[in-house]
């Protein structure tokens, strides 16, 4: 059983309260594609587990081995990923014939990239799955790397402006940022009530939705349980561009919601400082503790 045992030890004799209960859960197998809804997940070190499927750990690279997202490629987000009978990795896009590929890759080419400031490794899945992507993002030279179990995590605390926010052993796959990100109904209900067009939680990816608290409650909760995981907030989540991608045609938009968001969640502080100007919008976490969360489970939280 996976722990950070100083923390975790001192959160035990904390005291939790409930705070509200899980509506929905994501993996997001592909970096950037769209997000597979589950009803139960397990809570590994490294993000959420669905049967085979680990959390961000496929990544699509350019010819040079540079990390691609939807920022760059916005039609990523219609890729969509599937589980078939005999355990593979199925993805589909508009257009293209599905792409099966193994959820156990070992052995390839090892390839080093980099997401954002910290360094990781990928086994290369093959020309096949480098054709279809190409293909499909019409741009030649794109690849597809696995986090293979053998393959060396990204170590957060490398991270030097936010390593202040992570614990020794702190590491990921192919996020952005951190192994899981949660994030309430209620805060996508308050930014709607502000918008001319809605959007919908797809907009934001997180992995963890929560319901029955308050706008943004989710700020305050310095850790957090449920069923048997423990997790521990990290920070808050800083908004992109991405946000403005339409998650079911993949068209981006030109400000929104990121205006709207800029307006009532700037940083403050010290975070400012790092962040500029973009908003921030649910909570990052990293787990001290496995277990299996479940659509419906309720959420307990020591709240600052």
């Amino acid at each position: 059983m996976y722990t950070c045992t100083g923390f975790a030890a001192s959160k035990r004799m904390e005291s939790y309260e409930e705070v509200g209960r899980v509506s929905g859960i994501f993996i997001y197998p592909v970096k950037s594609c769209r997000g597979l809804a589950v009803e139960a997940a397990e809570v590994t070190p490294t993000g959420l587990k669905y049967q085979a499927l680990m959390d961000r750990h496929w990544l699509v690279v350019n010819e040079k081995d540079h990390f691609l997202t939807a920022r760059q490629e916005p039609s990523l987000v219609l890729v969509t990923s599937s589980l078939a009978e005999d355990g593979s990795l199925c993805l589909d896009a508009p257009g293209k014939d599905t792409l099966r590929l193994p959820v156990n890759l070992e052995q390839g080419r090892l390839v080093h990239t980099k997401v954002f400031a910290v360094a990781g490794e990928g086994v290369d899945c093959g020309d096949e799955a480098a054709e279809w992507f190409s293909s499909y993002l019409n741009r030649p030279g794109t690849r597809l790397l696995f986090s293979a179990s053998n393959c060396k995590k990204r170590d957060l605390k490398e991270w030097k402006m936010f390593a202040e926010f992570a614990e020794t052993g702190d590491e990921v796959a192919f996020p952005d940022y951190a192994a899981f990100m949660m994030l309430s109904e209620a805060s996508l209900d308050n930014l709607n009530a502000k918008l001319d067009l809605p959007v919908t939680i797809r907009n934001f990816r997180p992995n963890i939705v929560v319901t029955g608290c308050s706008p943004h409650a989710e700020d305050s909760w310095k850790s957090i349980r449920i069923g048997k995981a423990e997790f521990r907030r990290m920070k808050q989540c800083d908004r992109c561009v991405f946000t403005t991608i339409d998650p079911e045609t993949g068209v981006k938009g030109e400000k929104e919601p990121l205006e709207t968001l800029r307006l009532y969640r700037q940083a403050e502080g010290a975070m400012r400082k790092k962040v500029g100007t973009s908003p921030m919008f649910g909570s990052h976490l990293a787990a001290d503790r496995e277990g299996t969360i479940r659509v419906g489970d309720t959420v307990y939280a020591v709240v600052d």
